[in-house]
């Protein structure tokens, strides 16, 4: 596994002490060892805070595939889709270089997903598998825990020297409704999660300032979609402007998926109100949606992908390409904000403390009168003029 991140050496020596902390030693080479901008050489002490931490606990090697297991147990309804997995294989030819090229890479095929009852483990049925080669895992999927931790390391390197024999991983069957867009599980429904779009009805939106929904918002595979046109290089929405929640909301839990269209924009706002204000981003505040990649305003910090828009950077960047699904979550507790995408935890904020004052003062909101005022709102989808998606809406009033 990638171990030890956040160090200020690369570390190649460890050593436990009676008082169950951990010494870390870096120790040698300035070269490709270092951890780059950091040192070359250096001892630390790390020491055990009492905090969970979500991770993989192990890799397994089985007769039919690997074993996965997990520190904390994972969502229900999540690590069943072998699309959440990328498994790869190949081997070194030992020589007297330093280093060499993988050979015989190959990626594996996935058979069948395999979660177990408490969670916490999955087997990869896997074909292919050969001895004397290392298998790489890359969850794909950042998943979060039960207990809503997201994942730190993604990937892991087995060597297999030999595959093990008679020796193979555990089957389970796939629930019900697992992988299904715009659904609640069981277990959601007694938590008191509601469905805001069941990717047959927008009944629970309407434009800014509006009773009816513009032509250009479709329901498109399964998602709201808004459907935009090239016209002179430019696409232009003909019939749009933001859609919202009819209902208002204070202390929620907002989960959804989106996705956008090459070198698109759009935002999810909340806390909007209507009254004098024409447009929903002079009241509501922001989580930016874009494609990084291309799009003019990734240029500008504070203006990325789950954003706190024109306030607050992302401490990670996970956003996925232009085309693919972002799981993204929005947290309003007491004033409190969270930011999630992708699995992590990417802003926190409160509105009217002193970090906020401060962040105010730098924006472009300033002196914008009705800007960020209400502890309660609507939830609004823009249109940016760019061709957008979102599925799978649901929220929970706290």
């Amino acid at each position: 596994f990638r171990f030890m991140q956040g160090t200020e050496a690369g570390i190649n020596r460890i050593r436990w002490a009676d008082d169950k902390t951990l010494y870390a030693g870096g120790i040698g080479n300035p070269g490709n060892w270092a951890h780059s901008g950091k040192q070359w050489y250096g001892l630390q002490r790390i020491v055990y805070n009492e905090t969970s931490t979500f991770e993989m606990l192990a890799v397994r090697a089985k007769t039919n595939g690997i074993e996965i297991e997990f520190t904390e147990a994972l969502q229900e309804g999540d690590g069943w889709s072998k699309s959440d997995y990328e498994i790869k294989q190949w081997y070194y030819k030992p020589t007297k270089d330093y280093g060499g090229p993988k050979l015989d890479e190959k990626k594996l095929n996935i058979q069948s997903v395999n979660v177990s009852d408490d969670r916490k483990k999955v087997f990869l049925e896997l074909s292919g598998m050969k001895n004397d080669h290392v298998i790489y895992v890359r969850l794909k999927n950042n998943f979060v825990s039960a207990e809503e931790h997201g994942l730190w390391t993604t990937e892991a390197w087995y060597t297999m020297n030999e595959i093990p024999k008679n020796n193979k991983g555990f089957s389970s069957t796939i629930p019900q409704n697992v992988n299904q867009v715009n659904r609640l599980s069981e277990k959601e429904k007694r938590e008191g999660w509601e469905l805001l779009f069941d990717g047959k009805s927008m009944s629970n939106f309407r434009n800014y300032k509006k009773e009816t929904i513009g032509n250009s918002w479709k329901i498109d595979d399964n998602a709201i979609h808004l459907q935009a046109e090239k016209v002179d290089g430019k696409w232009k929405v003909e019939d749009g402007g933001d859609i919202m929640t009819k209902e208002q909301y204070t202390d929620f839990d907002l989960k959804l998926e989106w996705k956008i269209g090459a070198c698109g924009n759009s935002g999810i706002f909340f806390n909007v109100q209507e009254g004098d204000f024409d447009h929903s981003f002079e009241t509501g505040v922001e989580m930016q949606v874009l494609d990084n990649s291309c799009h003019p305003d990734a240029r500008f910090p504070k203006h990325r992908a789950g954003d706190l828009y024109d306030m607050k950077s992302c401490v990670f960047e996970t956003v996925k390409p232009a085309g693919e699904w972002n799981k993204i979550r929005i947290l309003s507790k007491n004033g409190s904000y969270e930011f999630w995408q992708n699995g992590y935890k990417v802003v926190d904020f409160t509105i009217g403390d002193n970090e906020w004052e401060q962040m105010l003062k730098n924006s472009k909101f300033v002196d914008w009168k009705g800007f960020a005022k209400s502890k309660s709102g609507h939830i609004a989808l823009q249109d940016h003029s760019d061709p957008v998606w979102y599925r799978n809406i649901r929220i929970k009033k706290l």
